[in-house]
């Protein structure tokens, strides 16, 4: 099934860069070096590698200076023989698919020379109607909808690499890396979710995936189940050569928004993965990169942590690959990480911990070198190849509770109903819940002491479910709520992230879909939303190729606060694997996609 066409304008953005020249990439971390004047490979035809009603096209490259058109990857013999090819020239990106005649994209971008970039092509057709994207380093830098009349072509070309042409044509002068042919027309998501990170090669609608991992020889592996082999033509082992482009040897249980940290020039760059950012704190050159991701854990440890025994940490790990020398600023933001993984304290209560391999235990490589509300800051930090998390110290030896959600319930007439989550307590004496209308500042409207569905559980383990009704609130007036706990030595944490703007009307102001709850999660998680007026209702789950997995809701709704359940299932019933997947809601001309995860 090819992923539809509407899927392909989702608009989920994985934070990016500008570009930084990272090194080595795993597959054994080589790069192609061609020539510009006679290198090229060639790759039989396979019917794998037609192009028919969808294709993508993704490759790292780092082109040299020219004036002349150069072709990263090409289908046919000319013009009217010619089923694709993917072409730079400067700042412009040529995407063709079929005959002279056939629907193609020529788009102006800005390609510096000389540096690494990643590039993905992408082409559906649905009738008379050709769309095709560019997106340059993740980022969509443009497209165009063709009605042209064209039948796509296989006629039994040669897939070059190199060239546009077989004989050869428009020859690339620079470095190409890790090259992927899908028969699908792939979201921006989906190739942001990929791009700095290597597949298993049996990836659903994957026909060629060139990891550049030979090293030497004349020969070229594709990495795909499809066998599609390539041949070097005038090359030699000394075209095999130390990629840069920006993958990371990440395992695969830490791939969760995988983010990376590179660029060209300049000094000072970011990137964030659930949790912990990094700040680049000096110069940037070629070979110096780090990549990383998160195995998105919540809850605390006491256990492996060594010679730091009396800290106790998050239980999230970020991952990193890195090359060079990386000196970064490290802020990790601990409700973001596992609710609140510390009391407020100082800076100095708070250790940046490290381990090489997945396991044994963490020591400390820092201490806090300043706090902001739950952003907690490391500056200076030599970034290493292993695993990072946080610990708290002296704080007691306890953490505070993990909130792991605090939203809406329920609203009818005066009256709101709010609840809120905890997958542990440690020292919990119970919470304090805050109000305020746009133009008015905070009061308390409950309290532990006063509401015994306030009261905490003190130390447990287990989840724990909260509600609390508030009708003290007027028909029509929109409220922001805050929630804090309070431990046995009064220390006070307030989950202010956590605001909800909401009305005590019955009727939603506005259209809203809310984050799913839990995410991850495992078996069941639930999707809320608000129909401010009656509407035809679509949610609909799809995978990360665009695929439809599951149509939940298909029916016309009422105004009001809704929510559906989905248990992780397809349309019959089958359970799904564990992945990433993205749900869809259409309510008349409203439409909005979120992702959630699925964990096994």
């Amino acid at each position: 099934m090819i992923p539809i066409v509407d899927l392909i304008m989702i608009k989920y953005f994985i934070p990016l860069l500008l570009l930084i020249e990272l090194s080595y990439g795993q597959g054994g971390g080589y790069a192609l070096d061609f020539d510009g004047s006679d290198d090229i490979i060639s790759i039989n035809d396979h019917t794998s590698l037609t192009s028919t009603s969808a294709i993508t096209i993704s490759v790292w490259f780092k082109k040299m200076s020219s004036s002349s058109w150069m072709s990263i990857v090409g289908k046919g013999t000319s013009d009217n023989n010619e089923e694709y090819v993917l072409m730079l020239k400067d700042n412009q990106v040529y995407f063709d698919v079929g005959n002279s005649g056939g629907p193609y994209l020529q788009q102006s971008v800005t390609i510096a020379s000389e540096t690494w970039h990643h590039i993905a092509a992408m082409h559906y057709r649905s009738g008379g109607t050709s769309i095709l994207k560019v997106y340059l380093n993740g980022q969509d830098v443009g497209g165009a909808t063709v009605n042209a009349s064209y039948t796509p072509n296989d006629n039994g070309n040669l897939l070059t690499i190199g060239s546009r042409f077989s004989p050869q044509n428009a020859l690339f002068q620079g470095r190409i890396d890790d090259l992927r042919i899908w028969s699908a027309a792939l979201s921006q998501a989906y190739i942001q979710d990929l791009m700095h990170k290597d597949l298993v090669g049996n990836e659903d609608y994957l026909e060629a995936y060139y990891m550049m991992s030979n090293g030497t020889g004349t020969s070229l592996t594709d990495n795909s189940t499809n066998s599609n082999a390539g041949t070097l033509a005038n090359m030699e082992n000394a075209d095999w050569v130390t990629s840069y482009a920006v993958i990371g040897d990440l395992g695969s249980s830490y791939e969760t928004d995988v983010e990376a940290v590179w660029k060209a020039s300049g000094t000072s760059e970011s990137d964030a993965s659930n949790g912990l950012t990094m700040t680049v704190a000096s110069a940037l050159s070629t070979g110096n990169f780090a990549v990383f991701g998160n195995n998105n854990l919540g809850g605390t440890l006491s256990s492996d942590l060594g010679s730091v025994a009396s800290t106790v940490r998050t239980q999230r790990i970020w991952q990193v690959d890195e090359s060079g020398t990386v000196a970064a600023n490290i802020k990790i933001d601990i409700s973001d990480a596992t609710g609140n993984a510390g009391q407020s304290g100082t800076a100095s209560n708070y250790r940046l911990l490290y381990r090489s391999g997945t396991t044994g235990d963490f020591s400390s490589v820092a201490t806090g070198s300043s706090i902001s509300g739950d952003v907690i800051t490391f500056n200076s930090i030599s970034v290493q190849d292993g695993y990072y998390s946080m610990g708290a110290e002296g704080l007691d030896g306890s953490l505070p509770v993990e909130l792991t959600s605090f939203e809406l319930l329920e609203t009818r007439n005066d009256v709101i109903t709010l609840e809120w989550v905890t997958e542990s307590e440690i020292d919990n004496l119970g919470f304090i819940l805050d109000r305020r209308t746009p133009t008015a500042d905070w009061i308390q409207v409950a309290s532990y002491i006063t509401d015994q569905e306030l009261q905490g559980q003190g130390n447990v383990s287990h989840q724990t479910i909260y509600t609390y009704t508030d009708n003290s609130v007027n028909e029509g007036e929109s409220y922001d709520y805050r929630l804090a706990d309070v431990d046995y030595n009064g220390n006070i944490e307030y989950h202010s992230l956590q605001l909800m703007g909401v009305s005590s009307s019955n009727v939603p102001q506005q259209f809203v879909l809310y984050p799913n709850y839990p995410n991850p999660f495992n078996p069941v998680t639930t999707i809320r939303y608000d129909l401010s007026k009656e509407s035809f209702v679509d949610i609909t789950i799809y995978d990360m190729l665009g695929n439809v997995v599951n149509n939940l809701i298909y029916t016309n709704q009422s105004s009001g606060y809704k929510s559906i359940q989905w248990n992780a299932t397809n349309n019959i019933g089958a359970p799904v694997s564990a992945g990433v997947y993205l749900y869809k809601i259409k309510a008349g001309d409203l439409v909005e996609t979120k992702k959630m995860i699925f964990l096994k």
